[in-house]
């Protein structure tokens, strides 16, 4: 099979399973913590990597979902959520067949809202792992 780019349009976070209204755009960061060991035996530290932690956050323009949308999770539905302290299903995928899935459980650490002159709106949500991250493949 040849290497195929994936197109950034496509890939996407959900937030219980429901698509961010209108991001424009989205990451993932992974972290493993090394522990850093030198004894009398060695002139440098050797590193052993240890737990993983990751981290992820969205951008979004601001707007209200329209009458009967399902398929869409809002800035004030995900703040709300926040402000519980309910912890989240995040899906970072295109949803196209044979392409990476990964899933996990999320808090939101920040959410914001940018209102400049001149400009749409802007809403940004940044996230923790809550537990491990398991990589898929969409079937």
């Amino acid at each position: 099979m040849a290497s195929e780019i994936y197109n950034g349009k496509l890939l996407r976070l959900k937030f219980n399973n429901k698509k961010f209204l209108h991001a424009t755009s989205c990451k993932l960061d992974f972290n493993t913590k090394l522990e850093e060991i030198a004894t009398k035996d060695t002139n440098g530290t050797i590193s052993i990597p240890s737990n993983y932690t990751w981290t992820g956050s969205t951008e979004s323009l601001l707007a209200n979902k329209a009458t009967g949308d399902t398929t869409h999770v809002t800035f004030d539905e995900i703040l709300a959520l926040q402000l519980a302290g309910t912890p989240i299903d995040i899906d970072f995928t295109t949803d196209v067949t044979g392409d990476f899935i990964y899933s996990g459980k999320v808090l939101i650490e920040g959410a914001s809202i940018t209102a400049t002159v001149g400009e749409s709106a802007k809403v940004s949500i940044s996230f923790k792992g809550n537990g491990d991250l398991e990589r898929d493949t969409v079937v």
